[in-house]
């Protein structure tokens, strides 16, 4: 099963991605903050779902850049995928080495073709 972590501070919002990627076949846990996402974060994660803005004022790209350092239990090459609101928050993103920027609002079966997509990029590109 691949195993994903949604870092997102709204609870409601977490709680439907959650339960639309399970529908989907994913496990995934949900995160509110990069210590909790850092703490979840194992050499069996394959993809990462973190929102841009954070409580308290925290940017989900401190999460992504920590990932890309090998600062995580991750693997340095863990697909992820950052989501804003805010279309101004996509290049950074990709420069910071998010492997996509989504705007929300997303459709909902958006995400899961996006990660499988991405992943089996990945398995490509391991061969």
């Amino acid at each position: 099963m691949k195993q994903v972590i949604v870092v997102d501070d709204d609870n409601t919002n977490s709680s439907l991605i959650k339960m639309l990627l399970e529908l989907d076949g994913f496990s995934v846990q949900t995160c509110e903050d990069q210590a909790k996402a850092t703490a979840a974060a194992t050499s069996e994660t394959q993809a990462f779902v973190i929102d841009c803005h954070l409580a308290r004022g925290r940017s989900g790209l401190d999460l992504l850049r920590a990932i890309r350092a090998g600062e995580t239990n991750a693997a340095v090459n863990t697909a992820v995928i950052i989501t804003s609101g805010d279309y101004r928050q996509e290049d950074e993103s990709k420069a910071s080495g998010a492997d996509l920027f989504l705007l929300k609002p997303y459709p909902p079966d958006a995400l899961s073709a996006t990660i499988n997509a991405i992943l089996e990029m990945g398995a490509e590109d391991e061969q």
